[in-house]
């Protein structure tokens, strides 16, 4: 086989692999943060937004907590340090009085709706 036939071939199973290959939106790890050390020092809890856990079995191979920050700042820590703990219990309880409210699943503030009684009157 020439030269210019081994490229063609190559260049054919390259194009296929691409098309029938592993769709990459399967895979869990593409676009979110990947921990692969931890930060030790504490966040102030008033600038998290929120977090995930990420697991080992996961291609980063550690455990982490990856938190969110207002500012659009990623970080990563142990669950061993009594700072993420602490975070970890008051998000929690945040979210455990969102829900209760309500507000948590989208509900809002409701007002009266105008009524008429027949009197002319709106209320």
């Amino acid at each position: 086989m020439t030269l210019r036939g081994l490229i063609t071939v190559a260049t054919v199973l390259c194009f296929a692999l691409g098309l029938f290959g592993p769709n990459p939106a399967a895979s869990s790890h593409i676009g979110k943060a990947c921990c692969t050390r931890y930060n030790r020092k504490p966040i102030p809890f008033a600038r998290i937004r929120g977090y995930r856990e990420q697991t080992a079995m996961e291609n980063c191979h550690i455990e982490a907590i990856i938190f969110y920050t207002n500012r659009n700042y990623v970080t990563c820590a142990t669950r061993k340090d009594e700072w993420v703990r602490r975070a970890l219990n008051l998000l929690s309880s945040k979210l455990k009085r969102m829900s209760k409210t309500g507000f948590a699943a989208g509900e809002t503030e409701r007002r009266k709706s105008v009524g008429h009684d027949g009197s002319g009157c709106f209320f």
